[in-house]
């Protein structure tokens, strides 16, 4: 246990050493709590519900605390029609290719998905998303990239689905999560691009470039 802590003790030193994004550990007040709770269990009635968000605090603090607190994770999708998710081919973040379902257990990670208008886009999505426990909570930290030509009509309306996180295991790094079976949502979020907070902070690069050289210069050079 003491070495898990120094070990994220250093990890943090470091990241916060880099020029990464980062979303502070969530130190909600208890009427947000409240809310957040309201929110989630008046949804729980059926599979799929859509959830009617009334709360005046940002929907990223809403799915990381549910994350944090309600053995969930979610998945972002520019598909707002999803009934359930079936296995497709694809890679972990590692490379290591799998047939399976993705989620994630970080809420601003998804939101990067299901606003970024995927339809006529062409190229990759280049991005990180690295958490670290500390005495507070969970510390996150990103990187999010698209191709340098892909400068007009970027963002759309999507909507952020939650999955059950029994039916998950970790995939390639610690806030991938996969499941090689169907699986249904036990319910979605209308989102809009505004609801992703670092929307004016997404780089662009040039597709020629290696992945690996793209996020190394987002962490040593500053903007």
């Amino acid at each position: 246990m003491r070495t898990t802590k120094i070990q994220n003790r250093l990890k943090q030193y470091i990241l916060d050493k880099l020029h990464l994004l980062r979303v502070e550990e969530l130190d909600l007040p208890d009427h947000a709590i409240n809310e957040f709770e309201d929110i989630y269990h008046n949804v729980l009635t059926a599979e799929g519900n859509s959830i009617t968000y009334k709360s005046s605090y940002p929907k990223y603090q809403f799915l990381n605390y549910i994350i944090e607190n309600k053995n969930v994770l979610v998945h972002g999708s520019n598909n707002s029609l999803i009934s359930s998710f079936e296995p497709k081919e694809s890679s972990l973040f590692n490379g290591r290719p799998i047939k399976a379902v993705f989620a994630a257990s970080d809420g601003v990670w998804s939101l990067f998905f299901a606003v970024k208008k995927r339809e006529g886009y062409i190229g990759s999505l280049r991005n990180l998303c690295i958490t670290v426990p500390t005495k507070k909570g969970i510390k996150r930290y990103y990187y999010f990239s698209i191709n340098n030509e892909d400068a007009h009509d970027t963002w759309t309306n999507g909507t952020i689905y939650i999955l059950p996180k029994n039916s998950f295991k970790r995939g390639g790094i610690s806030d991938e999560w996969v499941c090689e079976h169907d699986v249904a949502p036990v319910a979605k979020l209308s989102v809009t691009p505004t609801d992703f907070p670092f929307l004016d902070k997404v780089s662009t690069h040039i597709e020629t470039d290696s992945a690996l050289k793209t996020i190394l210069k987002a962490m040593f050079i500053k903007k």
